[in-house]
């Protein structure tokens, strides 16, 4: 291989490889279905690297041919070369054509597979041709565009817009003249001309080449033109002594961007261009010219990128930097001025530039979820906060406007960052958008934790707060050491990878330490209990449903409390930070004692006692959801029969079973809240349900919707939900109460069940002999038209231990008792990652988890709970809120719920609720 073909393939090396680097988005697109299925969102923002990206790489690929010799001072040193240049065209397009072509084989293969494998049975054969020829066309015009355009201007920046603004006019002249034609023919014509047109730039290119001379192109260099009297005027504050040196460095940054000006003017009118075409022509017949037109405005977009390039690699390039560093300014003046004015030169051609042109239709939609600002959660705040929430307001509103302003100067930014580490703009221009297409990509991935399987580490936008900081000092920092520095090599690179990569690993440490509360762990974690006043000899019972908790103590009296939210919950922040609690009232003691249950049913408390009486409150509570709880807790006897066993509640009516194994409703079936006040249900007599003389008791479970019946010959029976009945016989009970009997695998033997979540659901459950099983899964099944799920009996250990006596909670977090008075927590949660619906591999999953340590007492007596959170009883009577799922909602005073996005996640220390006894010293 000669000297001339290696070195013309150093030369096109770099944005080479980035190229083929970026066309390997084409293929995750096409296998995204098949190896990523949980990642959509990610894919979805990769579609903008084979659409954008890939071909702004191939117009850098094109323009490194010639324009990296311009760059690098080398294109006198080649036309001095003892070889003809003929031999020097033909190598360099050889080169860069076999260049191209490979990029863009590897940009179209996977568009290719998907369209020939994928198809779904259509034909798309004219579509495929059509993006063919699109893409042949493209690669025509940047292949002769990136030659004529540095050998005529010899200033790669200019030659890059004029490579992507000359097909631009042609292509709205050709609109202008044609606009009612049909849009294939607009499209045909729009191909030919462009043809043409690589077809002159190639030869025009060549003569060029061929009769280069070792001075640039004979129109001078591309500068600002300048007013007059303008230099005397901004030499004025250059005669103060204090202001010389800043007022020159500011005019010097000033002209060294004085390209991007003739660039944005020229941008400009084309862009008045696009808009006089969209406003006086049909574009109706050319949908995808229309398309073209109205995302013009994304041009705008690469002027922050070569902004950036330019401010410090152009300085090298020129041999100014070394210079400019003997100033006698401090350096970090330097390059303060420096950055601001690539910075503000971002801003102002990226972003404020397409909102005077376009308008706010660009903006991009996004605002935080804050709610309104409520009279009932306002009261709870401070003045200094409801301040602070009425400026996140107005905030919220300028966020678009922000998010916009914020994208263009990250690219200004990321660019000039690289732009510390190079010689040329040329050199900078492939690495800035694979900089700023890692730093996209972050962000994407910081706000997909869960699809990614890092949900472990955060969730919600706290990265921003913490994380991006972090990121953006260290490359502000490395930015001022490269700055500074005259000779770029490979230890400055490395000594900024080492850097990035501890910065990286820091603000991914520091924010997942602050979202966990790291803080938390140099406190204890549980206040001590008092003296033991509940043993486990003597059973005690606690039950949660709804927002009731009721403990049954061994003397049979019953207590009762309601939950209540607490203040905190009605302030966003609070919630934002994982502060939300639940408090309790303070509980009272049913009157009486010898009970075995009291439940609450809508309006009414109903309880029975161990004489099998059947009592009910004497007056309901009012309203619909919102009870007195005063006028429901005073019960009285309902006549005079000692003959019921079971009770359960069931919608507006409470299902009944007696001694003698009859069935029986109290209550009805539905009612009209609207229009009729609930009467109470001392009002309504109950009445027997089927035939049946064998019952023996209905039950639920915790987080499950379903109501158990069990048959004194030990079958078991569900009322509610699909299952599989395993050729067993249905009974129904009375018009649509159909119960179906379900295998019995040892429900009766069970001391408690919950319903967890694990890819499917699942029914768990502590057996009487202390082991924790699985007793039902769901499984999704198929008929002729569609898939439904079903529940199936099943029997499988979960753990080794065989001394748990209780299980509370629900979802994909539960927590076990053991006989020592232990608590242990069981996490069922899959992570994120990919799974296949496949309930055998799912209770292989459950079956292998393992539970950790919950607390570090050992007196607990009994827990209930649901919906992701526990409520523990200790042996002094207290009573404990264990959160295991956070609450991303808060509610105003009318119950109205928002989610919010959490900043932390929340205290996973125990909220000490009460205690039972209290109660009874107060009565």
């Amino acid at each position: 291989m000669s000297a001339l073909v290696k070195k013309e393939i150093r030369l096109l090396l770099p944005s080479f490889l980035i190229g083929c680097v970026l066309t390997l988005a084409n293929w995750f697109l096409f296998w995204k279905n098949l190896l990523l299925e949980n990642t959509g969102a990610i894919s979805n923002m990769l579609s903008l690297i084979p659409l954008v990206v890939c071909p702004a790489v191939a117009v850098m690929i094109a323009l490194d041919s010639f324009g990296g010799e311009v760059s690098s001072g080398t294109f006198a040193m080649l036309l001095a070369q003892p070889v003809s240049r003929l031999k020097i065209w033909q190598t360099k397009i050889s080169l860069l054509a076999g260049a191209l072509l490979v990029v863009g084989v590897l940009w179209f293969g996977p568009i290719f597979c998907h369209y020939h494998y994928l198809n779904n049975g259509r034909d798309n054969s004219k579509d495929l041709y059509d993006l063919f020829v699109v893409a042949v066309t493209f690669a025509l015009v940047v292949f002769s565009g990136g030659l004529w355009t540095v050998l005529l201007l010899r200033q790669v920046a200019a030659a890059f817009w004029f490579t992507l603004l000359v097909p631009g006019v042609i292509l709205m002249i050709l609109v202008g003249l044609f606009a009612g034609d049909s849009g294939e023919f607009i499209e045909g014509l729009a191909v030919s001309v462009l043809g043409l047109y690589s077809l002159a730039g190639f030869f025009f290119a060549r003569r060029l080449f061929l009769r280069a001379q070792d001075v640039q192109w004979s129109g001078g260099t591309i500068a600002m033109p300048e007013m007059r009297g303008l230099p005397a005027w901004l030499a004025r504050p250059a005669t103060q002594r204090v202001l010389r040196p800043r007022a020159a460095l500011w005019r010097k940054e000033i002209q060294l961007h004085q390209s991007q000006f003739v660039m944005a003017f020229a941008l400009l009118l084309l862009h008045l261009g696009v808009l006089a075409v969209r406003h006086f022509y049909n574009l109706k017949n050319s949908p995808d010219l229309k398309f073209v037109l109205q995302i013009f405005w994304g041009l705008w977009l690469v002027m922050p990128v070569l902004a950036g390039c330019a401010a410090v690699a152009e300085e090298r390039k020129i041999g100014t930097l070394e210079a400019q560093l003997c100033l006698p300014v401090k350096r970090r003046t330097q390059f303060g001025i420096k950055f601001f004015v690539a910075f503000f030169l971002s801003v102002l051609l990226g972003a404020v530039m397409p909102l005077l042109l376009e308008g706010t239709r660009i903006l991009p939609d996004v605002h935080f979820e804050l709610g309104s600002l409520e009279p009932g959660w306002q009261g709870e705040m401070s003045p200094m906060q409801i301040d602070f929430w009425i400026a996140l307001g107005i905030f919220n509103g300028l966020l678009p406007l922000l998010t916009f302003a914020g994208i263009a100067a990250s690219f200004g930014a990321i660019a000039f960052y690289i732009s510390s580490l190079m010689r040329n703009t040329l050199q900078t221009l492939a690495p800035a958008v694979l900089g700023i297409l890692l730093a996209f990509f972050a962000q994407v991935a910081v706000s997909q934790m869960r699809q990614l399987g890092l949900y472990f580490l955060w969730q919600g936008p706290l990265p921003h707060f913490v994380a991006a900081p972090v990121m953006a000092l260290a490359l502000l920092a490395l930015a001022f050491g490269n700055f500074q520095q005259v000779r770029i090599g490979w230890k400055v690179w490395w000594w900024n990878f080492v850097v990035l990569l501890l910065a990286l690993v820091f603000a991914v440490a520091a924010t997942s330490a602050v979202y966990h509360r790291a803080w938390e762990k140099l406190t204890s974690f549980e206040p001590p209990h008092g003296a033991a006043r509940l043993s486990p000899s003597n059973p005690v019972s606690l039950n949660t449903r709804w927002n009731d908790i009721s403990v049954r103590l061994p003397d049979g009296k019953i207590w009762l409390s309601y939950f209540i939210q607490s203040p905190s919950a009605k302030n966003p922040l609070a919630v934002m930070l994982g502060n939300a609690k639940v408090a309790m009232d303070e509980g009272k003691f049913i009157s009486g004692s010898n009970w075995l249950t009291v439940e609450r049913m809508r309006q009414d408390y109903v309880g029975l006692k161990s004489d099998g009486s059947l009592w009910v409150s004497e007056k309901p509570g009012s309203g619909i959801w919102n009870a007195n709880e005063d006028e429901m807790g005073q019960l009285v006897r309902f006549e005079n029969e000692t003959h019921w066993s079971s009770l359960a509640p069931a919608g507006y009516s409470a299902l009944l079973v007696k001694d003698d194994g009859t069935l029986w409703r109290w209550g009805a079936t539905n009612f009209d809240f609207k229009h009729h006040g609930w009467p109470g249900l001392r009002t309504f007599t109950p009445y027997r349900l089927g035939t049946e003389s064998n019952w023996s008791k209905i039950f639920q479970i915790d987080n499950d919707n379903y109501l158990y019946f069990r048959k004194t010959d030990g079958s078991f029976w569900v009322w509610g939900g699909s299952w599989n009945t395993n050729g067993q016989a249905q009974l129904e009970i009375e018009p649509g109460f159909m119960l179906q009997s379900v295998k019995n695998l040892g429900r009766d033997k069970f001391r408690g069940a919950v319903l967890i979540s694990h890819g499917l659901q699942y029914k768990v459950g502590v057996r009487d002999d202390g082991t924790f099983r699985i007793w039902a899964d769901e499984r999704l099944e198929f008929n002729k038209h569609y898939g439904y799920y079903e529940w199936f009996p099943t029997d499988l250990q979960i753990g080794d231990d065989t001394n748990w006596i209780a299980v509370a909670g629900g979802g994909d977090k539960i927590v076990t008792l053991k006989n020592d008075g232990s608590l242990w927590l069981w996490n069922f949660q899959l992570d994120g990652r990919q799974i296949h619906w496949n309930t055998a591999s799912f209770e292989r999953e459950i079956q292998a988890t393992r539970p950790v340590r919950l607390g570090t007492h050992s007196d607990w007596i009994a827990i209930s709970g649901g919906g992701g959170n526990v409520v523990a009883l200790a042996a002094d009577g207290s009573l404990w809120f264990w959160p295991l799922e956070r609450s991303d909602y808060y509610f105003n005073d009318n119950g109205n719920g928002s989610r919010l996005e959490p900043l932390l996640d929340i205290s996973r220390k125990p909220q000490l609720l009460g205690n039972v006894f209290s109660a009874a010293l107060n009565r």
